[in-house]
C-alpha cells in the first residue's frame, strides 16, 4: 500500500464513518461475513490464545475474541479515527490493557513481535495494492490460525470494480478497491505453511481460514 493509499484510507474512513459503523455494531453486532469467520475461528477455539487484528476497524473482531477468552491481542489499522473509536471500545469493556493499537501501514509497521495465534484480515486484502506482501507478511505471522474476507474473484466483480472506484475518484480520494486472484492470494498463504479448513462465499465476499 503506497503513501496515497494510506492517505485516502484515512479520508474514507473518517471519524464519521467510524462513529455510524460503531452505532450500527452495537445495534446489530457484527456484519454477517465478519460473523461466520468468527464462527469457523470459534471451531477451532480461542480460548487462551492472543491474535493480531490487522485493519481491525472499530474492534468487532478483538471484541468477540476477548470475550471467547482470548487472552490478548493487538489491533493494527490505517486509520486513525477507527483505532480511536476501538480503542474508546476496549476501555469501556475493561480490556484497555489486553489490546495493543497499532496506527499505519502494517506492511511497513509490523515486525516478528507481532507473532500470534490468530491472524484476521477482515476486507483488508482488497484495500491493497501490493497483495503478495501483505498476505505473505501477515501469514507468516500466523501460529495457528490465518482467516481472512476478500473480493470474489469472478467476472461480475470485476466488470463492476470501476463502478466501485468511482465515489472515491470523484471525491478526490486516492483511495481504491482490489480485486486479486484467489489462487494467488491462496498460493502466498500456503507457501508459508498453512492449509485451508473452511471456506464459505456471501455474495461479493468469500471468507477462507486456514490452519497451520
Amino acid at each position: 500500500m503506497g503513501c496515497c493509499q494510506c492517505q485516502g484510507i484515512e479520508k474514507m474512513f473518517d471519524e464519521k464513518t467510524a462513529r455510524r459503523e460503531l452505532k450500527r455494531y452495537l445495534k446489530k453486532g457484527p456484519a454477517k461475513t465478519t460473523q461466520m469467520l468468527l464462527d469457523a475461528i470459534h471451531k477451532l477455539g480461542v480460548q487462551g490464545l492472543d491474535f493480531l487484528d490487522i485493519g481491525g476497524g472499530i474492534g468487532a473482531i478483538q471484541n468477540d475474541l476477548l470475550k471467547a477468552g482470548a487472552i490478548k491481542g493487538t489491533n493494527i489499522d490505517a486509520s486513525e479515527a477507527y483505532i480511536n473509536v476501538a480503542k474508546e471500545e476496549a476501555a469501556q469493556k475493561g480490556w484497555t490493557n489486553k489490546v495493543n493499537f497499532k496506527h499505519g501501514d502494517f506492511t511497513i509497521i509490523a515486525t516478528n513481535e507481532d507473532l500470534a495465534d490468530i491472524v484476521t484480515l477482515d476486507k483488508v486484502i482488497c484495500c491493497y495494492d501490493d497483495m503478495s506482501k501483505l498476505v505473505g507478511l501477515s501469514s507468516k505471522l500466523a501460529r495457528k490460525i490465518y482467516a481472512v474476507i476478500y473480493p470474489r474473484d469472478i467476472w461480475w466483480m470485476r466488470l463492476f470494480l470501476p463502478i466501485m472506484n468511482l465515489y472515491p475518484k470523484i471525491k478526490g480520494s486516492p483511495f481504491r478497491v482490489f480485486i486479486h486472484p484467489t489462487k494467488d492470494v491462496e498460493e502466498i498463504i500456503i507457501k508459508n505453511g498453512l492449509q485451508r479448513t473452511f471456506y464459505a462465499t456471501k455474495f461479493i465476499w468469500q471468507i477462507a481460514v486456514f490452519t497451520r
